[in-house]
C-alpha cells in the first residue's frame, strides 16, 4: 500500500510539478471520408514483440475514422495472425464498431456469424444512421474467447463522428485532442483468455486463487503484469497554453482496466459519454463539471479541459473494483504544458447543420417489458443468468423492435463487472435503489461488486432503460461484461431484436 499513499500525496501536491520531459502526445493518424465513404485496409498480425496488433499501410497503428452521420465505413480487414494461438486456439478474428447504432448483420456490425480466419479477409460496410448523435466511438476485434487476447494487447481504433459544435456550440474552434489509453501486458501470454483446456487464462486466475473469504485485495497495489500508455506511449506531454480550452476525446480501450482521470486543480467539464452529447437526455444538462472521470473498460468521454497557469499532471487515480478484482493501481500518463499553440492537433468544426440523435432526444415511452441480469462467477467461469456462453446460443431475450425496456443487472460477485449492450443505448435510472440524478445516454455501465461476507451475500442493482427504438436495429447481438476476460470466460449472452 505505500505507492498508494505516495501518490495520493503527489496528487495533491502543490500546483507546481517535476517536469517530466515526456514525449508530445503521440498524433493518430486519420481517415476521413470522402464522397460519404471512409475506405481502409487493414490487418491484423504478430508485432515484433510476439503481440497481435492491427497494421496499417505498413505501420503498426489503427487509424482514427472520421465519418458524419449518413456516411459509410469501409474495411477490407485481412488476418494475418498465426493460424493458432500460443495457448492453443485457432487465431480468429473480426472486427466489432462500439456504440453505433448499425444492423447487427453482414456485412456491417456482426460478430456472431462474421470469423475472419487466419490468412483470410473479409470486406466490412458499414452504415452510418443518418440519425447517428455526434460524438466518439471505436472498433475493434471481438471473436469470442480471444476478444482479451486481441483488445489486450492494443488492437483498437478510435471513430468520431463529426457534428459536436451543432450539440455543444461552445467547442467550435478549440484544439482536439483523440486520446486512446491502453494497459498493455508485459508479457503478450498474459492477455490469453482462455488456457489450452478451456478453463480461464492467466488474468481470468486472479479470482481462482483466493478464497470467498480471504481478506480484500489491495486495489492500490503495485502493478507488476501490465503497463498503462497514452496513444501506445507509457507518458506523454499533453501542450495546452494556459487558460486555453481544448476537447479531447478520450477512450479506454484498456482490456480490463478502469481509467480514472484527473488533473489536480483542474475541473473537467464532461460533454458527452459513450459517443452521445450529455444535453440529448431529455431534461439533461449540456454539461457537468466533474474533479474526475471514471471510463470503465470500452467506455468513452469527451471532455473540454482548460490549461493550467503552470504544468500540472495527468493522472488515472486508483480505482476499487472489490475484493476479487483485479489491480487497478494509481498511473501518472502524462503532463499538460504550454506548448504556445504550436503541437499539432485539429481543431473543432463549426456548427455545420447536423441534426443527429433526434431518438434520442424524443420523449421516452413506457418501457415495454421488465428484464432481470444475473452476473455471477466461480472458480472456472463466468455467468449471465447461470449460463456461461457457447457460441451458437439460443437467445436469452426477445425483443420488440421500436420499444424500451427496464432491465435490471444484478452481480451476486465480489468484484466490479462491465454492463454493455451492442447496437443499443441504455441509461442508468438507479444503483442500489438510488436513483441517478444526472441520467445521460451510455452504452457501458460499472456494477458494483455484492456486499456481505461469509456466505451472506447482498447483490448490487443497477436498474437501467434500454433503448431498442430504432428501426435498422433488427437481429441478433451480444450483451456482455466488457472486462474482456470475463466476456471470453462465459459472461455474454445474446438478445434477438425483432
Amino acid at each position: 500500500m505505500a505507492f498508494a499513499l505516495a501518490f495520493a500525496g503527489c496528487a495533491h501536491a502543490s500546483a507546481r510539478v517535476t517536469v517530466m520531459n515526456a514525449p508530445d502526445l503521440p498524433a493518430i493518424p486519420e481517415v476521413a471520408s470522402t464522397g460519404g465513404i471512409a475506405t481502409l485496409e487493414l490487418e491484423s498480425r504478430l508485432d515484433d514483440q510476439g503481440r497481435p496488433a492491427f497494421f496499417w499501410q505498413g505501420r503498426e497503428t489503427a487509424p482514427t475514422i472520421r465519418v458524419r452521420p449518413g456516411d459509410e465505413i469501409h474495411v477490407r480487414y485481412r488476418n494475418d495472425l498465426p493460424q493458432t494461438c500460443g495457448f492453443g486456439m485457432v487465431s480468429d478474428s473480426n472486427l466489432h464498431f462500439h456504440g453505433l447504432a448499425v444492423a447487427p448483420s453482414a456485412p456491417g456490425d456482426d460478430v456472431l456469424a462474421t470469423t475472419v480466419r487466419p490468412g483470410k479477409s473479409f470486406d466490412y460496410v458499414v452504415r452510418i444512421d443518418r440519425d447517428q448523435p455526434p460524438g466518439l466511438y471505436w472498433y475493434h476485434p471481438h471473436p469470442h474467447g480471444l476478444t482479451n487476447w486481441e483488445i489486450g494487447n492494443g488492437m483498437a481504433g478510435a471513430i468520431v463522428v463529426e457534428g459536436i459544435a451543432d450539440a455543444v456550440p461552445e467547442t467550435a474552434g478549440l484544439r482536439e485532442r483523440v486520446i486512446i489509453l491502453r494497459d498493455v501486458p508485459h508479457d503478450p501470454s498474459l492477455a490469453a483468455a482462455l488456457a489450452p483446456d478451456g478453463t480461464r487464462g492467466p488474468i481470468a486466475a486472479n479470482f481462482a486463487n483466493r478464497d470467498q473469504d480471504d481478506q480484500y485485495a489491495a486495489p492500490c497495489g503495485i502493478e507488476t503484469t501490465s503497463q498503462t500508455t497514452i496513444n501506445g506511449v507509457p507518458a506523454a506531454t499533453l501542450g495546452i497554453r494556459p487558460g486555453e480550452r481544448q476537447v479531447w476525446r478520450i477512450l479506454n480501450a484498456s482490456g480490463h482496466r478502469h481509467f480514472d482521470l484527473q488533473i489536480p486543480g483542474v475541473p473537467l467539464q464532461l460533454i458527452a459519454r459513450d459517443g452521445i452529447p450529455l444535453g440529448y437526455y431529455p431534461g439533461a444538462q449540456r454539461s457537468e463539471q466533474r474533479w474526475h472521470v471514471l471510463i470503465p473498460p470500452g467506455g468513452r468521454a469527451e471532455i473540454v479541459v482548460t490549461g493550467p497557469q503552470h504544468p500540472q499532471m495527468l493522472y488515472s487515480l486508483c480505482y476499487d473494483t472489490g475484493p476479487h478484482g483485479d489491480e487497478n493501481p494509481g498511473a501518472i500518463l502524462g503532463e499538460l504544458d504550454d506548448d504556445h499553440g504550436d503541437t499539432a492537433a485539429g481543431r473543432i468544426a463549426a456548427p455545420a447543420g447536423l441534426v443527429g440523435g433526434l431518438r434520442y432526444r424524443s420523449a421516452l415511452p413506457r418501457p415495454d417489458a421488465t428484464r432481470t441480469v444475473r452476473l455471477s462467477e466461480d472458480a472456472r467461469r463466468f455467468y449471465l443468468n447461470g449460463v456461461a456462453y457457447r457460441p451458437g446460443q439460443a437467445p436469452m431475450f426477445t425483443v420488440r423492435s421500436g420499444t424500451t425496456e427496464a432491465w435490471t443487472i444484478e452481480n451476486v460477485s465480489a468484484e466490479v463487472h462491465v454492463f454493455h449492450l451492442h447496437q443499443v443505448h441504455f441509461v442508468v435510472l438507479s444503483t442500489n435503489g438510488v436513483a441517478n440524478r444526472d441520467p445521460h445516454w451510455i452504452d457501458v455501465a460499472d456494477v458494483p461488486p455484492a456486499a456481505g461476507r461469509h456466505g451472506h451475500v447482498r447483490p448490487s442493482r443497477i436498474r437501467v432503460l434500454v433503448d431498442f427504438r430504432d428501426p435498422a436495429v433488427r437481429g441478433t447481438f451480444p450483451f456482455h461484461c466488457h472486462m474482456a476476460d470475463h466476456e471470453d470466460n462465459g459472461m455474454m449472452a445474446t438478445v434477438r431484436v425483432i
